[in-house]
């Protein structure tokens, strides 16, 4: 990604943020401190029509008015380490049966060894596979959903290495978390290369979790038989800048959705990266 108007201004993320122009980023905060998010709906004039298709994200815009096109976003590469073990009929991967982004239809997890009767180690392995196929692309109705209360986590992989643009907080987040209707309740964890935790463990709560500015954005559900359920349902987002996770550059995560303290634990989820380094030169420095 080459952030051509922040180089233009001669000033690091860091240099800006002592000076006191950047306030902390996070999911809530007005609108005009949050990202605006964009997404096309191909062959679909009303967005809230393509809830059985391809709702595709197609840029995000920065408060400063730096763009990101989707071109430049990091998908996740890998999931490993799954755990989840039951209720059956209730943890999935879900995409429009009219997508054309992203392999269409529904798969649950205790069915992937050819066994539905419960949640297997190979269900668990296979499972994550196809995670990493609907994470892969932008189309915001591939995702994971569950729909009870036991909680579910996973270490994630991103494609490559994602720098902040500043080694404090600014509005420019690098980890966007979708999630249907935000009620749902989450833990991330930053990893090291040996997948080791680092830095500091966010909960990711209703607070973080907001409309799409600046159009509200809506995604579809579906039935065993394949076909939508009746009406749509707001997808809505956790903005988290690195600084919050506690470190400057990351390519592995642990995301937790079994929480103590309340709060659903069924999240619906999507995961798209972006890298805000300003430059190369940024990648070297190093801070104790």
């Amino acid at each position: 990604m080459r952030l051509q108007h922040y180089v233009a201004m001669g000033l690091t993320g860091a240099v800006l943020a002592c000076l006191g122009a950047a306030p902390p980023s996070g999911g809530g905060g007005s609108n005009n401190t949050r990202p605006q998010l964009y997404v096309t709906t191909p062959g679909y004039a009303n967005p809230r029509d393509a809830v059985n298709a391809d709702v595709l994200l197609d840029r995000i815009v920065f408060p400063d008015g730096v763009t990101v096109m989707h071109g430049d976003f990091v998908f996740p590469g890998q999931v490993l380490q799954m755990t989840y073990g039951g209720p059956i009929d209730r943890f999935r991967i879900q995409n429009g049966a009219l997508a054309t982004v992203g392999q269409p239809g529904i798969a649950y997890i205790e069915d992937l060894d050819g066994n539905g009767s419960s949640v297997s180690d190979s269900d668990r392995l296979l499972f994550a596979e196809r995670m990493e196929l609907a994470w892969s692309n932008r189309n915001l109705n591939n995702r994971t959903l569950l729909h009870a209360q036991s909680g579910y986590s996973f270490v994630v992989g991103l494609e490559t290495r994602i720098w902040d643009s500043s080694f404090a907080s600014d509005n420019r987040p690098e980890i966007f978390i979708f999630e249907d209707q935000g009620n749902s309740v989450m833990t991330l964890q930053a990893l090291d290369d040996d997948l080791v935790p680092v830095g500091t463990p966010v909960e990711i709560r209703a607070v973080d979790i907001t409309s799409i500015q600046p159009n509200k954005v809506w995604v579809g559900r579906w039935g065993n038989d394949g076909q939508p359920q009746s009406g749509t349902y707001e997808c809505k987002v956790a903005s988290i800048d690195l600084s919050r996770l506690g470190v400057t550059h990351v390519k592995w995560l642990k995301v937790t959705t079994a929480v103590s303290g309340g709060g659903e634990a069924s999240a619906d989820l999507k995961i798209i990266c972006v890298d805000t380094s300003p430059a190369p030169a940024a990648q070297t420095m190093t801070f104790d």
